[in-house]
């Protein structure tokens, strides 16, 4: 997956972000600025001792959080953050020439704050494994594990300033310590940056931008000595870094008066929440006028959207494919609220007008999706999905290798939780018959392709029980639909989409 993600544009566009730091230590290391020396010991131990002392009381606070409501990667987060703000203290205290005199604790303490971090945020940065689920299950254990460690190290070079000595530019220690930061800080900022992408939360780019700049700040290994230019740039990105990842929470906790919400995009890794986090407020109208109309059509709709998301990341979908199928398998039957009532909630068979009538609701649908520019990128995977790989479909009769892989497995799970939920005409069908319908008309009715992702996704996950997305559209939404002009929907849709849904 992470092989994937470099690979995409999107990810490459995000690396070339950090191109500004790397310019600069290229023109400060080597460049014509490379001797230079602004040497200021009491301006930078203050700088250092007071945003340290900032970040470790965030850290701190939320750790704290963590342990009191025992979430355990918030307070593994909190822990690593306490120990590169606790280090960062070390180096700013025993800069030469305030309270101590020439010593290596500065230095040892700058170049082990982000590797220990890193180390001790392991099990969040890790893929889900055994050993990692292992690990976190004793959260508590690992955390007092690392703070103590830090406090003896801390302690220790306060202590004896010469305790150690700092590892040289050009030794292998340096090398390794920069190369773990910036493959622990780069895997965590490319993982929230792909959170970005699919939920478009700010919250989730400040911190893929932060994390990437605060590795390329160990770049500073590499300069030549303190109160270089180069030196001296290092602290100020860690600084932006810091300030810009406390202001991009604050905008969010501003925007959802929620700390659950405010800190979900930095801590969750599950793209279901980062799309849920970051649905406009006319999703949350649509869904609740869906519930309006017919209570089971909103939670079918529901359904499918956490199923064909799970299997498009089984099927290692771009990020952006990624958002349309979520965003598309959730309004698939949008359409369905220009229905009439008589016919969407009829018991028995539909008349050939009646299923005429039914069959609209694609083209409906994706009608309705176009009209805001946030949503027009699924327009055409609703308008797909009762297309066939037989060309037997509608409304275009498109044919296999014509229909997109995401309107494929929207039409698969469409079909399964149609067969495994009980509808106004007929009893829910047993899972194994169901599954059996499924693998028959893959090929024909289905997509092979995306029969053979749903497949996989149930043998290992089953069906949904508790939906990700089950909030969306029972709470009171914001009282603009804020993407989409409400004179561009029909006229049927205006009067309930006019004012904010209630849950």
């Amino acid at each position: 997956m992470m092989r994937r993600l470099l690979l995409a544009g999107a990810a490459v566009r995000w690396l070339g972000s950090g191109l500004p730091v790397l310019v600069f230590f290229a023109l400060v290391l080597r460049g014509p600025l490379a001797g230079r020396h602004w040497v200021e010991p009491e301006l930078f131990f203050w700088l250092v001792v007071i945003v340290a002392t900032l970040c470790a009381l965030a850290g701190l606070a939320l750790l704290w959080l963590g342990w009191y409501r025992r979430l355990a990667e918030l307070a593994i987060l909190g822990a690593s953050l306490t120990i590169a703000a606790t280090l960062s203290i070390v180096h700013g205290l025993t800069t030469p020439g305030v309270l101590y005199g020439p010593n290596s604790a500065t230095a040892v303490a700058a170049f082990a704050s982000v590797p220990l971090a890193v180390l001790a945020a392991a099990p969040v940065l890790a893929p889900e494994r055994p050993l990692s689920r292992r690990v976190s299950v004793r959260w508590r254990a690992w955390c007092s594990a690392w703070l103590a460690a830090c406090a003896c190290v801390s302690v220790a070079l306060l202590l004896v300033p010469n305790l150690a000595a700092a590892p040289h530019e050009t030794s292998p220690l340096a090398g390794l310590g920069v190369t773990v930061s910036l493959a622990g800080t780069t895997t965590l900022g490319l993982r929230h940056y792909r959170l970005y992408r699919i939920g478009r939360r700010r919250a989730s780019l400040v911190a893929s931008l932060g994390l990437l700049y605060l590795g390329l700040s160990t770049l500073v290994w590499f300069a030549t000595g303190p109160f270089t230019i180069a030196w001296w740039g290092a602290h100020v990105i860690d600084v932006l870094a810091a300030f810009a990842a406390i202001l991009g929470l604050a905008a969010a906790h501003f925007r959802d008066r929620s700390l659950a919400r405010t800190l979900a995009p930095v801590l969750n890794r599950d793209p279901l929440v980062a799309l849920e986090l970051g649905l406009t407020p006319v999703v949350y109208r649509f869904i609740a006028a869906l519930d309006a109309k017919d209570e089971r059509t909103r939670e079918h709709v529901i359904r499918v959207g956490e199923l064909a998301m799970r299997a498009g990341i089984r099927g290692h979908l771009a990020t952006d494919r990624l958002r349309d199928l979520g965003l598309g398998a959730l309004l698939h039957d949008l359409g369905k609220l220009l229905v009439p009532d008589e016919i969407l909630r009829k018991p028995g068979a539909l008349t050939e007008s009646e299923f005429e009538t039914i069959k609209e609701h694609p083209v409906t649908g994706a009608e309705l999706l176009a009209a805001s520019p946030l949503l027009s990128g699924a327009a055409d995977l609703v308008r797909w999905h009762h297309e066939r790989p037989d060309g037997t479909g509608y409304p275009h009769g498109l044919s296999s290798g014509q229909i997109p892989l995401e309107a494929a497995i929207i039409s698969a799970c469409d079909g399964w939780d149609a067969m495994t939920y009980s509808r106004h005409y007929r009893a829910a069908l047993e899972p194994a018959h169901a599954r059996r319908i499924l693998a028959e008309g893959a090929g024909t009715q289905w997509d092979s392709r995306a029969i053979a992702l749903l497949e996989a996704e149930l043998d290992e996950n089953g069906p949904v029980e508790t939906p990700v997305f089950d909030a969306v559209g029972r709470e009171r939404s914001p009282a603009h639909l804020g993407d989409v002009c409400l004179d561009a929907l029909p006229d049927q849709l205006r009067e309930p989409l006019a004012e904010p849904a209630a849950g």
